[in-house]
This record gives C-alpha cells, sequence and structure tokens, in this order.
C-alpha cells in the first residue's frame, strides 16, 4: 500500500527522488545529497545550472517509497529553494 509517511521528514535517505506539485502537475526536481540544518540537500548535477540547491524540510508533505512529496506547487517550490550562499546567509535556527 502506498500511503505518505507519517514522519514527514525523518525517513529521508540519501538519493531518494524529490518532486513538487500534486498527481496533475508533480515535476522531478532532484535527488537528496543528505540533510543540513533543516534543510534537504539536492545533488548539483541534477540542478540545470549546476548549483546546489537547499529546500526546506518543513516543505515535505511526505515519503512514498524513494520519493520525496513536497506541499508546494513546482513553481514555488523553483522559486523558494536555496543556493548554498543563501544557506550560509540563512538565520540560524
Amino acid at each position: 500500500m502506498n500511503s505518505l509517511s507519517h514522519n514527514k521528514s525523518g525517513h529521508i535517505k540519501d538519493g531518494m527522488l524529490v518532486q513538487a506539485g500534486d498527481g496533475n502537475e508533480a515535476i522531478y526536481l532532484g535527488r537528496v545529497a543528505g540533510l543540513k540544518k533543516n534543510f534537504i540537500k539536492l545533488r548539483r548535477r541534477d540542478a540545470p545550472d549546476g548549483k546546489r540547491r537547499y529546500i526546506p524540510r518543513s516543505w515535505v508533505d511526505g515519503i512514498v517509497g524513494r520519493q520525496v512529496h513536497l506541499s508546494r506547487s513546482p513553481s514555488t517550490a523553483k522559486t523558494g529553494w536555496l543556493t548554498k550562499a543563501e544557506l550560509k546567509a540563512w538565520p540560524a535556527g
């Protein structure tokens, strides 16, 4: 049975696929390269511009199999994710 994990970000593992949007508009954003602070680090080689991207763990809607589903639309996710430089400037917390 495929259902969203009750623990939204506790089972995120390296190599998992990250996708944003619902079933009609879901797009692949990249693969997990690790976790840093309260962010999911995506693999640099998956980015079209070659820059590392970070997505807040609070955006995780759930996990199905080896896929991390975000609670954001693809366009919102792409405008809201952070680069490495932006993450360094992010307030500690």
